[in-house]
């Protein structure tokens, strides 16, 4: 193995990490997994959004590479224009619930036998998303920078294999650096939580605010 095929291998482990740290990557993960409760849990969204990322950044590197296709600056536009909705939805979502903490909660009543009562404030229960990170890690796949950055260099690699390499390299640095994000975060917020219930509802509230803003300008920058 050659310097210049290490050094290409090298380059698509370490873009793959750094691009995992995208604002708009950062900003969509930790608004939407500000419900889960555990950095085991929090960790496991961010490695199913990388998934998601990394097979569409694969698809596209294979479909370029073995019938010379490219991505319409369109089809890459309306990508964009798609993130910055999802950004903003998201952000507006979390300010509401901090707004109306009491959203989505239920008062149930119960007789036992005895006839003792008792009342309980409950969630009301909600389909459960797993395809949600996913399905969110697969339109970053397709915007932003992940195509420019693990598409290009494999294109111009020696060979199609080597190429595919690069790509899947490209992936792993990403769902590396998200499972390490995700890990941290978890942590971070079960020690907020636990220091006051308070101060981690206004952090929620002010990440969505800020998650929003991302949102807004992100999408006016793509008319």
């Amino acid at each position: 193995m050659d310097i210049s095929t290490l050094t290409l291998m090298f380059t698509g482990l370490s873009l793959g990490m750094l691009h995992a740290f995208d604002a708009d990557h950062i900003m969509a993960v930790t608004s939407l997994s500000a419900k889960r409760s555990s950095p085991r849990q929090i960790a496991f969204f961010c490695g199913r959004w990388a998934l998601g990322h990394g097979a569409t950044v694969m698809l596209l590197a294979i479909l370029f590479i073995a019938f010379d296709w490219h991505l319409s600056e369109q089809a890459s536009l309306w990508a964009e224009r798609f993130i910055g909705v999802l950004l903003l939805s998201v952000g507006l979502f979390l300010a509401y619930r901090f707004i109306h903490p009491n959203a989505g909660l239920k008062i149930t009543t119960h007789q036992h036998a005895d006839g003792t009562k008792h009342t309980h404030i409950v969630e009301v229960s909600k389909p459960h998303r797993s395809h949600l990170p996913v399905s969110v890690g697969i339109v970053h796949g397709v915007a932003g920078s992940g195509p420019l950055l693990a598409v290009l260099p494999a294109l111009i690699a020696k060979s199609s294999s080597l190429g595919i390499l690069y790509v899947v390299l490209f992936s792993i640095g990403v769902l590396l650096s998200m499972l390490c994000f995700g890990l941290l975060l978890g942590f971070a917020q079960s020690l907020l939580y636990d220091r006051s219930e308070t101060l981690f509802r206004y952090a929620k509230g002010i990440l969505g605010l800020a998650t929003a803003l991302l949102g807004f300008v992100w999408l006016k920058g793509t008319f």
